[in-house]
């Protein structure tokens, strides 16, 4: 069976994965701010967003930050790799961790966020990210390569 002229729009096209890891990266995102509520809670508070959903809401920019980075390291590139899923996880979470930012810096300024210990806690918020991102990159990765229609013969072993 010539599976060339399939659909770009099923789940197993390129479009498809890009989509599933943007829903990934949000799934996780929300989690881990679940594990970090009570902090994220006072961040919500801070930067004057709605508290109604806190979690759902902090993680939504993984969303659409998702996507096209897993569009441009992985799929175009056909790198079905973990180092590639790696790439992906932490420049979503940095992604997303730089529009929160930006959004603080929107409401309160530059000066806040140079202000005492503002910017190192920032800092420590985007380290973790970052760490955070690259884990959970790996595991998609390595879904990618055994669910999504296999490794192309480049980089198979």
């Amino acid at each position: 069976m010539d599976d060339s002229h399939r659909s770009d729009s099923g789940f197993r096209s390129p479009r498809g994965w890009a989509l599933l890891a943007g829903g990934y990266a949000f799934a996780c995102g929300a989690l881990v701010a679940v594990f970090l509520s009570d902090v994220l809670r006072l961040f919500v508070d801070v930067a004057g967003l709605p508290s109604v959903f806190p979690v759902p809401l902090l993680a939504a920019p993984a969303l659409v930050v998702g996507p096209p980075c897993w569009w441009r390291l992985v799929e175009r590139r056909e790198a079905f790799s973990y180092r590639a899923g790696a790439a992906f996880g932490l420049l979503t979470a940095l992604g997303t961790g730089t529009l929160w930012t930006g959004w603080f810096v929107a409401v309160w300024g530059v000066e806040l966020l140079a202000a005492g210990p503002v910017l190192s806690i920032v800092s420590l918020t985007l380290g973790f990210a970052a760490v955070a991102g690259l884990l959970v990159g790996v595991p998609l990765a390595y879904v990618r390569r055994r669910v999504g229609g296999g490794v192309p013969a480049s980089v198979a072993p």
